[in-house]
């Protein structure tokens, strides 16, 4: 799940700044024990959702209003362990490679269409079909045939998926996956209905009057345009009697202050704070943090003929980054310094228990002296005076971000000239997808604690890949640790660290820069909220206002 950038809260009725809480609720409902209270809270997003096909959905922001929408086989608990959602129970086999998942009794979708487990064929068939294929694909790369398939090497009707009768779906693996469980408890593997899907034709996912719903909520009121939208309980849901919140009110709020001063007026129930705003508003008792698995990073187009090309210049910026100075001076939000690929507490050894990102050690820190003598190096290639141009997301985070890296860049290496050019996070990642930038500030927040998930940016032919790296070496290792050596967790992990050495020590390849912590003003009478490690920010199946 690709996966991008930081979030928001859920915010209630509270006075804050030495004000006293209010006693009514954003719908205006008392909350005194003598009258019901109303389930209706309001929330805000940093960013327009984006498709809602959930086999083209990348970012982060969308994903987190998916999983309350696309209920797949399994889900997460509060604690982000998976546990059983449409599919009532599977059965794992001794050698880990075939699970058989049934279905609950009368599952409906939120039409009232009967869902089965055909629905589950289809949705993952066209996520790795040639024709409809999804930049999430490779996420079934464990499947028995689907990089096959995906590769255009066998048809698609040899995929390792079948569905004997209507309650039963049986996948078998061509190697076991320890965290398969997990992978499927995201809405990226969610079924889709084939012939709703095919009536809506190219619209599907693109309103919300095109599209049907197997999860907790339904949408109402919302296209890709449009900064509004509304999430309303799904009564076809098969576990509708624990769902509580009738209505929630959703709003695109970029500007952190905006959604501060609507949650101080009444008008919003969730916002997201970082910075100052963290530093002015944690001892409230509306205030949430939570740390993400989380990589924000510096990507690099590594296009032939252009100056990013040049290895000693892309090492010559990844060194030349006080990280630590970002992370505690900039960002100032519980966030850390990252020197790695791998944030930690995404991954341990399941034997020895030791994180992956303490056992492969720090990349790339911050080294001046390094940096310039890379800095030299390039300007040897490329001459005394470069210009980059650098692209980042128009909101709080993204302006002051660039505007550090700006300023140590063009500090440390003397004829560096970075270029900052701000876009709405949407266009900001179809750029990407398009290949159409130099240097942009980009993020993957952890879909699953699957460590593929990462180093599949990198790897040749990856849907992800949009900085154009080539490094057989990496590919081979990240390919092995996948397949031949994933049962073993210490090869695993020895296969891993080299390629991660390859990626960032010898090809600086990315640039890793901190990983996140999200940042909350919660209402203090809205309960049950659940904060995933995977999936998404927030979750309100469990949720309820007080």
């Amino acid at each position: 799940m690709k996966k991008i950038l930081s979030f928001g809260l859920i915010i209630g009725c509270i006075a804050l700044l030495g004000g006293c809480y209010s006693s009514k609720t954003k719908s205006g409902t008392s909350s005194t024990s003598s009258e019901k209270v109303k389930q209706e809270i309001a929330i805000s997003l940093p960013t327009q959702l984006s498709t809602l096909d959930t086999t083209q959905t990348t970012d982060k922001n969308t994903f987190t209003i998916a999983q309350h929408l696309f209920e797949g086989l399994y889900r997460f608990d509060d604690n982000s362990k998976p546990i059983p959602g449409l599919a009532q129970s599977v059965d794992v086999s001794e050698d880990g490679k075939t699970y058989t998942f049934r279905l609950r009794d009368n599952l409906k979708w939120s039409n009232g269409t009967a869902l089965t487990a055909n629905d589950f064929v289809f949705a993952w068939k066209r996520l790795v079909d040639p024709k409809t294929q999804g930049p999430n694909a490779y996420l079934l790369d464990s499947v028995v045939n689907s990089y096959d398939v995906r590769t255009e090497a066998k048809p698609v009707s040899d995929l390792g998926i079948s569905a004997p009768d209507e309650q039963t779906f049986v996948v078998k693996l061509a190697q076991a996956q320890p965290s398969f469980l997990s992978v499927v408890s995201i809405a990226w593997l969610a079924p889709q209905n084939e012939a709703y899907v095919k009536e809506q034709g190219e619209d599907y996912g693109k309103t919300s009057a095109n599209l049907i719903y197997s999860g907790p909520f339904a949408l109402k009121d919302w296209d890709q345009t449009g900064d509004e939208w509304t999430l309303v309980k799904n009564k076809e849901y098969y576990d509708a009697k624990e769902v509580k919140l009738t209505t929630i009110h959703g709003s695109t709020v970029k500007e952190e202050n905006t959604g501060i001063n609507l949650y101080q007026s009444g008008e919003l129930d969730l916002t997201r704070i970082s910075g100052q705003y963290v530093q002015q508003y944690r001892d409230e008792k509306g205030f949430i943090s939570h740390n993400d698995v989380a990589n924000y990073f510096l990507d690099f187009n590594k296009k032939t003929g252009t100056a990013l090309a040049n290895v000693h210049l892309r090492k010559a910026i990844a060194l030349a980054i006080d990280k630590t100075s970002l992370a505690n001076d900039v960002l100032n939000d519980g966030s850390k310094a990252l020197n790695g690929l791998i944030p930690a507490n995404l991954y341990a050894n399941p034997d020895t228990k030791e994180d992956f990102r303490k056992y492969s050690g720090s990349y790339n820190t911050y080294d001046l002296t390094a940096a310039k003598k890379e800095w030299q190096e390039a300007q040897a290639d490329l001459g005394d005076s470069v210009k980059v141009e650098l692209l980042v997301s128009d909101d709080d985070n993204g302006k002051k971000i660039s505007e550090y890296i700006q300023s140590q860049l063009q500090e440390n290496l003397s004829g560096l000239t970075i270029k900052i050019t701000p876009q709405p996070k949407n266009n900001l990642n179809q750029a990407r997808r398009d290949k159409n930038y130099e240097l942009s500030l980009s993020g993957w927040i952890a879909g699953s604690s699957d460590l593929d998930s990462y180093f599949n940016l990198y790897k040749t032919g990856s849907a992800y890949n949009y900085g154009a790296y080539d490094n057989s070496d990496y590919t081979s290792l990240v390919e092995k640790a996948r397949t031949t050596d994933a049962n073993d967790p210490d090869k695993q992990f020895a296969d891993y660290k080299e390629a991660e050495t390859i990626l960032l020590k010898e090809d600086a390849a990315q640039v890793p820069l901190y990983q996140s912590a999200s940042n909350y003003l919660i209402n203090p009478k809205i309960k049950g909220i659940a904060y995933h490690l995977y999936g998404d920010y927030f979750n309100l199946r469990g949720a309820y206002v007080e």
